[in-house]
C-alpha cells in the first residue's frame, strides 16, 4: 500500500470524524479565547509591554491546547478498540502515525487561526506573517512528539497524567525558540532568523525520530 495515500486517508478519516462530532475544535477555540481574555484582565498590558508579555501568554495557551488536542489523537481507536484492527492491515505503522499526526496538527492550526487574531485584538500586537510562520513551524515538531507520546499512553489508565509529564519537557525547546521568534516578530530585539532556523532543526530531528519510533510504539 502506498504510505502517502494511507497517511492522507487516515487524516481525512479523523478530520471527517471531527467535522461530524464537532467536539474538539469548538472546545479548544473557546479555551484559547478564554485564556487570552483572562490574561488581558490579569496583566496590565499596554503598547509598551505587550511584545514582551503576549508571546508567553500565546505559548502557554498553545501548550495546553496542544495537550488536549494530541491527547485525543487515539481516543476513537481506544474507545472502539479498533487500533489493533488497523495495525493488522497492510498499511505501514509509520503511515498511520503520520496520518494521525497530520490530523491533530490541522485541528491545532484551526485553533491557532482563532487564537492569533484574538491575541492581536486583545493585546494590540501585530498579526504578521512572521508570527504565523513561527507558530506553524513550532506546531510541526510539537505535533510529532505529542502524537508519539499519545500513542504510548493510549492503553494506560493514567494517560491524562502521563501525557503532560512525558511531553512537556521535550516541548521546552519549541517554546523557547518559538517565544524568541515571536518576540522578535513583534518588535523586540532578537534574532528571528536564528530562532526560525533552530525551530526547523528541531522539527527535522523530532519528525525523523518519531517516524523511526512509530513502528515500535504502535506495535506495542
Amino acid at each position: 500500500m502506498n504510505p502517502v495515500r494511507v497517511a492522507f486517508a487516515v487524516t481525512r478519516k479523523d478530520i471527517r470524524s471531527e467535522w461530524r462530532t464537532r467536539e474538539m475544535v469548538p472546545a479548544l477555540a473557546q479555551f484559547v479565547v478564554l485564556a487570552l481574555v483572562i490574561a488581558n484582565f490579569g496583566f496590565q498590558i499596554d503598547s509598551r509591554n505587550a511584545p514582551s508579555i503576549a508571546p508567553g501568554i500565546l505559548w502557554m495557551a498553545l501548550v495546553f491546547a496542544g495537550l488536549v488536542a494530541f491527547g485525543r489523537t487515539f481516543a476513537a481507536e481506544r474507545e472502539q478498540a479498533s487500533l489493533e484492527a488497523v495495525l493488522m492491515t497492510p498499511a505501514s505503522p509509520v503511515a498511520i502515525f503520520a496520518g494521525k499526526a497530520m490530523a491533530a496538527t490541522i485541528l491545532l492550526v484551526v485553533c491557532e487561526a482563532v487564537m492569533l487574531p484574538a491575541m492581536s485584538l486583545f493585546f494590540g500586537t501585530p498579526f504578521s506573517a512572521a508570527v504565523v510562520g513561527a507558530v506553524l513551524l513550532a506546531t510541526i515538531g510539537m505535533a510529532a512528539l505529542g502524537c508519539m507520546f499519545a500513542a504510548i499512553v493510549a492503553r494506560i489508565r493514567a494517560r491524562e497524567l502521563l501525557l503532560p509529564l512525558l511531553t512537556l519537557p521535550l516541548w521546552i525547546p519549541f517554546v523557547i525558540a518559538g517565544g524568541q521568534a515571536v518576540q522578535s516578530a513583534m518588535g523586540l530585539s532578537g534574532g528571528y532568523d536564528n530562532a526560525m532556523a533552530l525551530l526547523l532543526d528541531f522539527d527535522i530531528l523530532f519528525v525523523v525520530l518519531t517516524s523511526l519510533a512509530a513502528r515500535f510504539v504502535l506495535d506495542e
